[in-house]
């Protein structure tokens, strides 16, 4: 064995429509800058992309997940989230993923971290991105992990066992309110546009405004929103956004693969429309469209963060979202996005003067890809590592 190399073990999973690796935080360096340093060594990332590593060169194909056991009643294992960048060497680790979460509660079965129960396994996972509570329901059959089902997610191909996320209490997770700025719908001036939009965080800050706002119809896909003029156009409103919030300084250079939230998300009323496969998604299946703007590029499917993000906001009246979505009754919302339909459930408790949300989730499917070690310089946990 090569002394002069480290070797990390991992397991390369797929969580809902993300993908990524799942270490557990004892097998990596103590030292926060070392660990940084190895991971992006690991997945790659460079100014010439991560032809240098595992990662798959798009937000959703680059994400990290660091497990540990728990040391409270409350929950069985935490889960760190971490946003790796594709072009720039940095970690986000403001963020959470509840694709990944899906994995993370696969994983700790799998691991053995969490007893099986026969039916479900029901793992309470303490995402410490949030300091909330997840739970994850991994079918068990006979002892076994049940790996088959007729469960699918649009943007993954073929079927599975489904496996439900829900996040507990979610609300105000990095603002300590649902709604940030206390308003239900807050104007956002942009050179000479004023927008209107509507911020909520529960897991992650999603900023809702109309797509017809950008002059789009709601239904377009990547080759219309990734153009240079929308995209530029979106990130000035989230910058201005996140300035709102005080996320961002007023004359900070802000880029949005090294800043992730605040978020945007474009919706619209419900419409027949074509796929990124070119399939018809129909009206009929859908009571809103929604566009989730990631690290400056629209993502492939929807956040499960924000899909419960954007439930909330349908449920609530006086919100943008609210003000496009169709037929509201009953807990659950259909969002249309660009590889087909979501699907997201919340539970709200009307206060006097605010709303609660006491949990929101979604069914996902996970897999576990590929197991072994990762492989880097061993120079890279010295104390004054390079960062080659």
């Amino acid at each position: 064995m090569d002394i002069k190399s480290l070797r990390v073990p991992c397991v390369l999973m797929r969580g809902g429509t993300s993908r990524g690796l799942v270490f557990k935080d004892s097998d990596l360096p103590l030292d926060h800058e070392a660990r940084e340093r190895v991971i992006l060594k690991i997945y790659g990332s460079s100014p010439n992309g991560q032809i240098d590593g595992i990662g798959g060169g798009t937000s959703v194909t680059s994400k990290v997940a660091i497990v540990g056991i728990s040391s409270t009643n409350e929950s069985d294992i935490y889960y760190t989230f971490g946003q790796v960048g594709v072009n720039k060497k940095s970690i986000d680790y403001n963020v959470t993923c509840g694709n990944m979460a899906s994995a993370v509660g696969l994983y700790a079965v799998e691991e053995g971290l969490v007893p099986r129960v026969e039916g479900e396994t029901k793992v309470k996972i303490l995402n410490t991105n949030t300091n909330k509570i997840m739970e994850v329901l991994i079918p068990i059959k006979d002892g076994n992990i049940e790996n088959k089902g007729d469960f699918s997610i649009s943007g993954v191909e073929g079927t599975g066992a489904k496996i439900t996320v829900s996040f507990m209490n979610p609300a105000g997770a990095f603002t300590g309110r649902l709604f940030p700025t206390g308003n239900v719908i807050d104007e956002i001036h942009v050179d000479e546009k004023t927008f209107e939009v509507s911020i909520l965080d529960t897991g992650n800050i999603v900023a809702f405004v109309q797509a017809s706002d950008f002059s789009l119809e709601g239904y377009e896909l990547s080759q219309t929103i990734d153009k240079p003029d929308v995209s530029k156009e979106i990130e000035k409103l989230r910058v201005e956004v996140g300035i709102l919030l005080g996320i961002f300084n007023k004359y900070e250079k802000i880029n949005p693969e090294l800043e992730a939230l605040p978020k945007i998300t474009l919706v619209s009323p419900p419409k027949d429309y074509k796929t990124e496969l070119g399939i018809i998604n129909k009206k009929e299946n859908n009571n809103i469209i929604g566009r989730y703007i990631s690290m400056g590029k629209l993502h492939p499917a929807f956040a499960v963060s924000g899909s419960i993000c954007l439930a909330t906001a349908c449920q609530i009246p006086g919100t943008i979202p609210h003000l496009v979505c169709e037929s509201t009754t009953g807990n659950s919302i259909n969002i249309g996005h660009p590889n087909g339909t979501i699907s997201a459930e919340v539970f709200l408790q009307k206060n006097e003067s605010d709303y609660k949300l006491l949990k929101g989730g979604t069914g996902r499917t996970a897999r576990r890809i590929m197991e072994g070690t990762a492989v880097v310089p061993k120079y890279l946990i010295d104390k004054e590592g390079e960062h080659g």
